[in-house]
Protein backbone atom coordinates (compact mmCIF):
# COMPACT_ATOMS: atom_id res chain seq x y z
CA UNK A 1 0.00 0.00 0.00
CA UNK A 2 1.33 3.47 -0.63
CA UNK A 3 0.64 4.89 2.86
CA UNK A 4 1.86 3.27 6.20
CA UNK A 5 -1.50 4.94 8.01
CA UNK A 6 -4.10 1.93 9.29
CA UNK A 7 -7.17 1.63 11.44
CA UNK A 8 -6.82 -0.95 14.16
CA UNK A 9 -9.74 -3.40 15.08
CA UNK A 10 -9.34 -5.48 18.36
CA UNK A 11 -10.77 -8.18 19.24
CA UNK A 12 -11.41 -8.33 23.29
CA UNK A 13 -15.00 -9.44 23.73
CA UNK A 14 -14.82 -13.39 24.28
CA UNK A 15 -15.77 -15.05 27.80
CA UNK A 16 -12.02 -16.13 28.45
CA UNK A 17 -13.31 -19.65 29.88
CA UNK A 18 -9.41 -21.28 29.77
CA UNK A 19 -8.33 -18.35 31.71
CA UNK A 20 -10.84 -18.78 34.29
CA UNK A 21 -13.43 -16.56 33.42
CA UNK A 22 -13.72 -12.52 34.27
CA UNK A 23 -11.80 -9.89 31.72
CA UNK A 24 -8.29 -11.41 30.74
CA UNK A 25 -7.20 -8.13 28.67
CA UNK A 26 -6.84 -6.48 32.51
CA UNK A 27 -4.68 -9.04 33.30
CA UNK A 28 -1.38 -7.06 34.01
CA UNK A 29 2.54 -8.26 32.10
CA UNK A 30 4.99 -6.08 33.42
CA UNK A 31 2.30 -4.11 35.25
CA UNK A 32 0.30 -3.47 32.02
CA UNK A 33 -2.93 -5.15 31.37
CA UNK A 34 -2.66 -6.77 28.22
CA UNK A 35 -5.70 -4.44 26.45
CA UNK A 36 -3.20 -1.44 27.10
CA UNK A 37 0.18 -3.62 26.00
CA UNK A 38 -1.68 -4.11 22.66
CA UNK A 39 -2.77 -0.62 22.19
CA UNK A 40 0.87 0.73 23.32
CA UNK A 41 1.83 -1.25 20.09
CA UNK A 42 -0.07 0.41 17.48
CA UNK A 43 0.64 4.32 15.83
CA UNK A 44 -1.10 7.13 18.18
CA UNK A 45 -2.29 8.16 14.75
CA UNK A 46 -4.19 4.98 14.26
CA UNK A 47 -8.01 5.50 14.71
CA UNK A 48 -8.41 1.77 17.10
CA UNK A 49 -11.99 0.14 17.41
CA UNK A 50 -11.91 -2.74 20.55
CA UNK A 51 -14.92 -5.26 19.69
CA UNK A 52 -15.87 -5.35 23.26
CA UNK A 53 -16.87 -4.71 27.04
CA UNK A 54 -16.01 -0.65 27.44
CA UNK A 55 -13.39 -0.51 30.08
CA UNK A 56 -10.54 1.90 30.98
CA UNK A 57 -7.55 1.84 28.66
CA UNK A 58 -4.24 4.26 28.32
CA UNK A 59 -5.39 5.76 25.18
CA UNK A 60 -8.82 6.77 23.49
CA UNK A 61 -10.80 3.95 21.51
CA UNK A 62 -14.13 3.40 19.60
CA UNK A 63 -16.43 0.28 21.30
CA UNK A 64 -18.58 -1.93 20.11
CA UNK A 65 -19.93 -5.40 20.56
CA UNK A 66 -20.53 -8.14 17.99
CA UNK A 67 -24.29 -9.54 17.40
CA UNK A 68 -24.94 -12.18 18.43
CA UNK A 69 -23.34 -11.60 22.00
CA UNK A 70 -19.81 -13.21 22.15
CA UNK A 71 -20.62 -14.93 18.77
CA UNK A 72 -16.83 -15.45 18.02
CA UNK A 73 -14.58 -13.46 16.08
CA UNK A 74 -15.96 -13.68 12.67
CA UNK A 75 -18.83 -11.79 14.49
CA UNK A 76 -16.73 -9.09 16.00
CA UNK A 77 -15.09 -7.99 12.37
CA UNK A 78 -18.54 -8.05 11.54
CA UNK A 79 -18.93 -5.41 14.41
CA UNK A 80 -15.88 -3.19 13.90
CA UNK A 81 -15.71 -3.59 9.84
CA UNK A 82 -18.06 -0.74 9.39
CA UNK A 83 -15.97 1.88 11.77
CA UNK A 84 -12.71 1.65 9.54
CA UNK A 85 -11.57 4.31 7.35
CA UNK A 86 -8.16 3.75 5.93
CA UNK A 87 -7.20 1.82 3.72
CA UNK A 88 -5.23 -0.81 5.77
CA UNK A 89 -6.67 -2.56 8.87
CA UNK A 90 -4.40 -4.15 11.21
CA UNK A 91 -6.58 -7.33 13.28
CA UNK A 92 -5.63 -8.08 16.58
CA UNK A 93 -6.81 -10.41 19.59
CA UNK A 94 -6.87 -8.16 22.82
CA UNK A 95 -4.61 -10.46 24.72
CA UNK A 96 -0.93 -10.03 22.92
CA UNK A 97 1.19 -8.81 25.68
CA UNK A 98 4.43 -9.51 23.18
CA UNK A 99 3.34 -7.77 20.45
CA UNK A 100 5.53 -4.59 19.32
CA UNK A 101 4.99 -1.10 17.28
CA UNK A 102 7.55 -2.49 14.98
CA UNK A 103 6.16 -5.90 14.20
CA UNK A 104 2.97 -4.43 13.26
CA UNK A 105 4.69 -1.61 11.14
CA UNK A 106 6.00 -5.38 9.27
CA UNK A 107 2.70 -6.63 8.84
CA UNK A 108 1.30 -3.08 7.50
CA UNK A 109 4.55 -3.16 4.86
CA UNK A 110 3.77 -6.43 4.25
CA UNK A 111 -0.09 -5.82 3.09
CA UNK A 112 -0.55 -4.07 -0.39
CA UNK A 113 -3.56 -3.07 -2.08
CA UNK A 114 -4.80 -6.94 -3.42
CA UNK A 115 -3.27 -8.97 -0.33
CA UNK A 116 -3.15 -9.31 3.18
CA UNK A 117 0.22 -10.09 5.77
CA UNK A 118 0.01 -12.57 7.69
CA UNK A 119 2.36 -14.31 10.37
CA UNK A 120 2.98 -18.23 9.99
CA UNK A 121 4.07 -19.80 13.20
CA UNK A 122 7.04 -22.43 14.03
CA UNK A 123 4.00 -24.87 13.15
CA UNK A 124 3.01 -23.58 9.82
CA UNK A 125 -0.93 -22.48 11.22
CA UNK A 126 -1.79 -18.90 9.94
CA UNK A 127 -2.24 -16.56 13.42
CA UNK A 128 -5.50 -14.46 11.65
CA UNK A 129 -5.40 -12.21 15.22
CA UNK A 130 -1.86 -10.47 14.18
CA UNK A 131 -2.45 -9.77 10.84
CA UNK A 132 -3.13 -6.78 8.57
CA UNK A 133 -4.99 -6.22 5.33
CA UNK A 134 -6.51 -4.14 3.01
CA UNK A 135 -9.77 -2.59 4.26
CA UNK A 136 -11.86 -3.45 0.93
CA UNK A 137 -10.54 -6.85 0.91
CA UNK A 138 -12.30 -7.19 4.14
CA UNK A 139 -15.43 -5.70 3.33
CA UNK A 140 -15.59 -8.58 0.38
CA UNK A 141 -16.05 -10.93 3.30
CA UNK A 142 -20.09 -11.84 3.96
CA UNK A 143 -19.06 -11.71 7.86
CA UNK A 144 -22.14 -11.98 9.63
CA UNK A 145 -22.88 -15.24 7.45
CA UNK A 146 -18.97 -16.43 8.19
CA UNK A 147 -17.87 -19.63 10.65
CA UNK A 148 -14.63 -18.62 11.62
CA UNK A 149 -11.79 -16.07 10.74
CA UNK A 150 -10.47 -19.13 8.59
CA UNK A 151 -13.16 -19.68 6.67
CA UNK A 152 -13.38 -16.00 6.17
CA UNK A 153 -9.64 -14.97 5.73
CA UNK A 154 -8.14 -18.24 4.83
CA UNK A 155 -9.16 -17.91 0.70
CA UNK A 156 -7.85 -14.41 0.42
CA UNK A 157 -4.09 -13.34 -0.67
CA UNK A 158 -1.67 -13.12 1.85
CA UNK A 159 2.05 -12.47 2.37
CA UNK A 160 3.37 -15.45 4.77
CA UNK A 161 5.55 -13.70 7.63
CA UNK A 162 8.16 -15.49 9.48
CA UNK A 163 9.46 -15.00 12.20
CA UNK A 164 12.94 -16.13 13.41
CA UNK A 165 13.14 -19.00 16.40
CA UNK A 166 14.97 -16.89 18.45
CA UNK A 167 12.83 -13.84 18.40
CA UNK A 168 9.47 -13.22 20.78
CA UNK A 169 6.43 -14.60 19.73
CA UNK A 170 4.48 -11.16 18.80
CA UNK A 171 1.45 -13.58 18.50
CA UNK A 172 2.01 -14.95 21.76
CA UNK A 173 -1.88 -15.03 23.07
CA UNK A 174 -3.21 -14.96 26.48
CA UNK A 175 -5.53 -17.59 26.69
CA UNK A 176 -4.68 -19.79 29.41
CA UNK A 177 -2.71 -19.07 32.95
CA UNK A 178 -0.10 -21.30 31.72
CA UNK A 179 0.19 -19.02 28.61
CA UNK A 180 -0.14 -15.89 30.85
CA UNK A 181 3.03 -16.82 32.89
CA UNK A 182 5.22 -17.43 29.65
CA UNK A 183 4.32 -13.96 28.40
CA UNK A 184 5.25 -12.86 32.26
CA UNK A 185 8.48 -14.55 31.58
CA UNK A 186 9.38 -13.27 28.37
CA UNK A 187 8.32 -9.94 28.84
Amino acid sequence: MTSTSYDVLVLAGGRSRRMGGGDKTRLPVAGVPLLDRVLGAVSDESDVVVVGDERPTTRPVSWTREHPLHGGPAAAVAAGLPHLTRDTTVLLAGDLPLLTSSFVGRLVAATTSEAGAVPIDRDGYPQWLCSAWPTALLRTVDWPTTTSLRAGLGGMAFARLAVGTDAATPWLDCDTPEDLQRAREQS
